[in-house]
């Protein structure tokens, strides 16, 4: 499958969550969120072993659901500990706010951004383990290690 690198298995995940090898893996640093709306409560109830929460709310505002500016997004993202360098994996209960959420990150100018194939169903689906509780927290990061954003649209009025 053309592009795998970017669209990964459970069993990929799971791998990387339990440090077991894989094809692939992060050269580095990797954060593992689940990406929701509205759904912290639902992620305390089951997520992926591992995974911070970020709400969409945090990377788009409504009524048009357009993203937030540039220092508002860079600030979210260095509150998670994530630099353009760090590998972060997505998946959500509904596959459009993790696509949704990866399209920014890479916009940001994050260079390694891979989604969970299927999502959380597809983790539960394959019997592998769930957790309860608050999302992992990581460090903040300092700064972003190259500029930001690294990917900006053209003509967007937000950058």
């Amino acid at each position: 499958m053309p592009r795998w690198r970017q669209l990964v298995p459970s069993a990929w995940v799971a791998g990387l969550v339990t440090g077991a090898p894989i094809t692939a893996a992060p050269a580095g640093e990797w954060r593992l969120f689940e990406i929701g709306f509205g759904a912290a409560e639902a992620f305390a109830r089951g997520h992926i072993p591992g995974a911070g929460y970020i709400d969409t709310a945090q990377l788009e505002r409504a009524p048009l659901w357009n993203k937030v500016p540039d220092a508002e997004l860079k600030q979210l993202l260095l509150g998670h500990g994530i630099r353009h360098d760090v590998t972060v994996v997505l998946y959500s209960r509904n596959s459009l706010a993790a696509a949704r959420a990866a399209h920014l990150l890479r916009y940001a100018g994050v260079v390694d951004v891979r989604l969970l194939d299927g999502g959380f169903a597809a983790w539960t689906g394959a019997g592998l383990a769930v957790a309860q509780g608050l999302p992992q927290t990581y460090d903040a990061a300092a700064d972003f290690g190259a500029a930001f954003p690294g990917r900006p649209f053209r003509g967007s009025p937000n950058t």
